[in-house]
């Protein structure tokens, strides 16, 4: 499959790779030291979990401060600062506008509000996806198919998967067509404009998992047509588990995609509530949401949305395009070598992400290897294991990693 950066994710900096690079070197290095466990071990697993940074450590610390001693001080200020900043600042790193922007606390949680707000089962509609989506979500879609729901599921093609397949299933009763946009099983790209145009021509929708790809290669939801997208914090966002972010296109929002819960607070306008009733409102007036917010479950951890601030901060500043770009020759290091020490890849060539898969012949003996090299990867089924470098890394990582393996 041919692809460029406006087709899939809109890389700017991949044709300037290099350079980028070697200009941000320096600044990559120092970002190292903020990362301990990376200092400590081979951690080339951010695509399972990031390490937790200092800079977003502080960030929690800072906001819990606040609960802690109180306002005081300027604690105050920063959390509500950071709260009210980290969706604008995550809506600019996926090219949204904040007002569709959302918290929830996983990336099925979104997903979930999509899906159920659609109403696909009860309309008589299908939902639409394909086996390089995330597991869980696959597990959730044959749950709903167990339940009545028409879902309908494309089979990969030696790891990729074929457009063609995708156009075969999709037909007038298609709600949505649900991918995921860096596959976590094999660092797949979907090719997201020709799935939007295919959903969009059938009078469909697309929901993106984007949990593999913010923070770790460059994401514009307009771009690519997403209307809909959900990721957590705790992978290449640097942030800490239980928090995330849900993107609806405003148009969308409440029409489309219907509330299943209504946030907000009721102000009763009777005695003794009021000192004098309303007369042109109702008795228990309610005022809907206008944002991505009213898919929001209610309360939610602050703490690390607090941190997360801090972290979208530095990615903002340090660029997601210089981010890939610094990552990429690792990640080509491995698509060349891992094979000639008898690993089958079976992430693309020219897959544009951070992550890189193969099968072993024997899985035990490999994990056994990696971790006497105190190497961290991912290993799953019966034979894969999936690297995934991150800023904090660098050649030398990759160097331990294959002796370890050779």
């Amino acid at each position: 499959m041919t692809m460029n950066r406006r087709q899939l994710i809109l890389a700017a900096a991949a044709p300037a790779a290099g350079s980028a690079a070697t200009s941000k070197a320096a600044e990559f290095a120092s970002y190292r030291n903020e990362f301990p466990r990376a200092t400590q071990q081979v951690y080339l697993d951010a695509a399972a979990n990031m390490p937790l940074p200092k800079f977003v450590a502080e960030g929690m610390r800072r906001y819990m401060d606040f609960h802690m001693y109180g306002p005081g001080e300027g604690r105050g200020e920063y959390a509500s600062k950071a709260t009210r900043e980290v969706k604008p600042l995550f809506a600019k790193l996926i090219n949204a506008k904040p007002s569709e922007i959302g918290f929830v606390v996983c990336t099925k949680a979104g997903e979930a509000a999509v899906v159920n707000g659609l109403r696909i089962q009860e309309s008589g509609g299908n939902l639409v996806s394909n086996d390089l989506h995330y597991a869980g979500s696959i597990h959730d879609y044959i749950g709903r198919r167990k339940a009545g729901m028409d879902v309908r599921i494309v089979k990969h093609r030696d790891w990729r998967i074929d457009m063609r397949d995708m156009e075969k299933v999709v037909d007038k009763k298609t709600k949505l067509i649900s991918i995921t946009l860096v596959s976590n099983v094999n660092g797949w790209v979907e090719d997201a404009k020709a799935i939007t145009a295919l959903a969009h021509a059938h009078g469909a929708y697309v929901y993106a998992d984007i949990i593999q790809a913010a923070g770790s290669v460059p994401v514009d939801v307009k771009g690519l047509g997403l209307d809909f997208a959900a990721c957590s914090n705790y992978k290449w966002l640097h942030g800490a588990r239980g928090a995330g972010f849900l993107y609806v296109r405003e148009e969308l929002q409440g029409k489309v995609v219907k509330d299943l819960s209504h946030p907000g607070y009721v102000h009763f306008n009777y005695a003794p509530w009021v000192p004098e009733r309303d007369t042109a409102a109702d008795e228990f007036p309610y005022i809907a949401q206008k944002d991505a917010g009213r898919y929001e479950p209610g309360n939610v951890s602050y703490v690390a949305y607090a941190g997360q601030y801090e972290a979208l901060k530095r990615l903002l500043a340090v660029g997601v395009d210089n981010v890939y770009a610094y990552t990429k020759p690792m990640c080509d290091r491995l698509k060349k070598e891992l094979p000639g020490l008898g690993y089958k890849l079976i992430t693309p060539l020219d897959a544009p992400s951070s992550i890189v898969v193969v099968q072993a012949k024997d899985l035990k003996s490999t994990e056994q290897k990696l971790r006497k090299a105190n190497v961290q990867v991912t290993t799953t089924g019966a034979n894969r294991v999936r690297v995934s470098p991150a800023l904090y890394n660098n050649m030398d990582d990759i160097n331990r990693l294959l002796s370890a393996l050779a």
